[in-house]
């Protein structure tokens, strides 16, 4: 899976913020900067198109699938398309996930 560094959100997607001092007492550095595909992939799920102004087309819009009469694979299909849009190999962070719930395999 390809490197996805940037700064790292808070769960309220606000930067994170981790102020460190130097002995002088000055800031040296307060934004986290740190592996963020799982980031990408929440915000990617949690937009509906047109939400983004600078992509209007992103956006998985899983809302409408709430009470709709949609089929699992169709879901998967939405989301796929969505992360492949945004630059992440659906595959790929399919088996990351697999992995991280299912060590042993």
């Amino acid at each position: 899976m390809g490197q996805h560094k940037g700064i790292v959100l808070n769960t309220s997607f606000d930067m994170m913020i981790a102020p460190k001092r130097l002995s002088n007492g000055l800031i040296k550095t307060g934004v986290v900067i740190s592996e963020t595909i799982d980031q990408e992939v929440a915000t990617v799920l949690k937009l509906s198109q047109g939400d983004l102004k600078e992509d209007p087309l992103l956006g998985a819009g899983l809302n409408k699938f709430i009470r709709g009469q949609y089929k699992s694979s169709q879901i998967e299909h939405r989301i796929r398309q969505q992360l492949n849009l945004a630059g992440i190999n659906y595959d790929e962070y399919k088996e990351k996930i697999n992995t991280t719930i299912n060590p042993s395999k």
